[in-house]
């Protein structure tokens, strides 16, 4: 079956939007070795908005106006000075808790980065706009004070759609789950729609205590075009992907195995297939991504 032209100019679209709206600094800082003595230096009293900006954020922030009732409801201030017009603002998720590989608690905090219109405090947002975020991971102290252990990097990148980004902190608790031998992570997922067709990926987030947080990409995560086409249609394609961490204790990153099923398009786009099939995922740690 031929797919006309414009329909595989769309799923591309959609396809790349889909794995490029990821949002990026412009200019990336070097990221510097890891240690663990350096991280155990940032000790905080509590875990609050208050206390979480003044250790990392000293000498940003500001007070600014935000027009939008979803990040009102969420504790937030001004970061940096305002550029053509728009204004960083930083913005907490609830606190994640979870254990560790060695089945201490642990509480992973997001701080959120979004652009706001300087005047008018509006978000600043087109469809594959996104925004950027900044992970810490916390324990807890016999004197009841938070130890750092880990912090993201600083291109550390996340999936993003209208001026937000793509996951939230009851997301990422869900996955939580061991992703190696002495590492934790969370497998979750993002969704994306443009052109009437509905796109979504699998992203890895790794929350080790000897490196850095990172996520990572893992693989399209199923997808549909019902938006354009009726389900009777030869045209029509809708398809799954679920995934399944197998604890292989040989390997210091277990490998993720994917089951594909549905109709899918083939990867030259010729073609809609009904496939039942698996693919095996694994970590390469040296160049940091799932092959």
């Amino acid at each position: 079956m031929i797919i006309r032209e414009t329909l595989m100019k769309k799923i591309l679209i959609s396809l790349a939007l889909s794995l490029g709206s990821l949002a990026t600094s412009a200019v990336m800082a070097v990221t510097p070795s890891f240690s663990t003595q350096q991280m155990a230096q940032t000790k905080l009293h509590d875990l609050s908005f208050k206390q979480v900006m003044r250790a990392f954020y000293t000498g940003q922030m500001n007070e600014v106006y935000v027009d939008n009732k979803n990040i009102n409801t969420m504790p937030h201030i001004g970061l940096g000075d305002e550029k053509d017009g728009e204004q960083t603002v930083a913005v907490m998720h609830p606190i994640i808790d979870y254990y560790s590989a060695s089945g201490e608690p642990r509480y992973l905090v997001m701080i959120e980065k979004v652009l706001v219109d300087s005047d008018e405090g509006d978000l600043i947002f087109c469809h594959p706009c996104g925004a950027t975020a900044d992970l810490y991971s916390f324990k807890q102290l016999n004197d009841g004070r938070y130890q750092l252990v880990s912090q993201s990097t600083p291109d550390m990148e996340l999936s993003g759609s209208w001026g937000r980004i793509d996951v939230d902190s009851a997301s990422l608790k869900r996955g939580i789950e061991p992703l190696g031998i002495n590492i934790v992570g969370s497998i979750f997922k993002t969704s994306y729609s443009s052109l009437n067709q509905d796109s979504s990926t699998w992203y890895a987030l790794h929350l080790p205590e000897n490196d850095y947080i990172n996520v990572y990409h893992l693989s399209d995560a199923g997808g549909n075009n019902g938006g354009e086409y009726h389900e009777h249609s030869p045209l029509y394609y809708e398809y799954n992907v679920e995934y399944s961490v197998l604890a292989d204790t040989s390997s210091k990153y277990y490998p993720i195995m994917l089951s594909f099923k549905g109709d899918k398009p083939t990867d030259d786009f010729e073609r809609i297939e009904t496939v039942n099939t698996r693919k095996l995922k694994k970590f390469d740690p040296v160049n940091k991504e799932y092959y």
